[in-house]
């Protein structure tokens, strides 16, 4: 007789509607389209969405771990405003990390990974080139996804994707700033020109600085952040 199996019953709708709910919130603050301080009230997100109250709320406190949504006594929920203090922790830390990501990357890489990266690499010139600010957030991710994948550390991955999401919203208005797009093709270009000699330390040097440069331009854009 075949044990009870009833336990092992996948239930796709329910997760992917989470997931989908879960996705639709997060893009849309990350697009400033839920701007920094706005009420997020959850009837109106229900009628938004088409969607029942418990996915939402069970989204917004999602968000709330990723930094993204923040709860306030009696106000409830709300869009996470970033202050300068938070922008400077969130990219000093992010530096720290990253630039131990490119210096392990040197030393752990296959060399399939690096070609993996170049091809990535020259994958975001080609939406610089064409200005498509989708493309070339979506091709910034996976560089760093790989980056982080070929370091070998879990934990140094772990510990960049709690600040991911905070990142997001960030790059999305640094990417955007006049002269921007070039300045950072070329620092990621050199993050990658480092890595292709396994010279760990210029990795980590390129990766720091690509950090500091764009952290400086997100403190000098708080106040569209607010």
């Amino acid at each position: 007789m075949i044990n009870d199996l009833s336990n092992l019953k996948v239930t796709r709708n329910t997760i992917t509607l989470r997931q989908i709910v879960l996705d639709k919130l997060r893009n849309a603050i990350i697009s400033a389209q839920l701007k920094p301080g706005q009420r997020l009230v959850e009837r109106e997100l229900c009628k938004a969405l088409d969607v029942s109250r418990t996915s939402v709320r069970e989204a917004l406190r999602h968000l709330e771990s990723e930094g993204l949504v923040q709860y306030a006594g009696q106000r409830g929920p709300s869009v996470t405003v970033l202050d300068a203090q938070d922008i400077k922790n969130i990219y000093e830390l992010r530096a720290a990390l990253e630039g131990l990501a490119g210096e392990l990357f040197c030393v752990r890489a296959s060399n399939g990974q690096i070609n993996s990266l170049q091809e990535t690499t020259d994958a975001l010139k080609k939406a610089f080139d064409h200005s498509k600010v989708s493309e070339i957030l979506a091709c910034t991710k996976d560089f760093y996804e790989q980056l982080l994948e070929g370091s070998g550390n879990d934990e140094l991955g772990t510990s960049l994707n709690r600040l991911l999401a905070r990142i997001m919203v960030l790059r999305a208005g640094t990417i955007s700033q006049q002269g921007r797009w070039q300045h950072s093709l070329k620092e990621m270009q050199a993050i990658m020109l480092a890595i292709s000699h396994r010279d760990g330390e210029a990795a980590r040097k390129a990766c720091v600085a690509h950090v500091q440069a764009a952290g400086a331009i997100a403190l000098g854009q708080i106040d569209q952040l607010q």
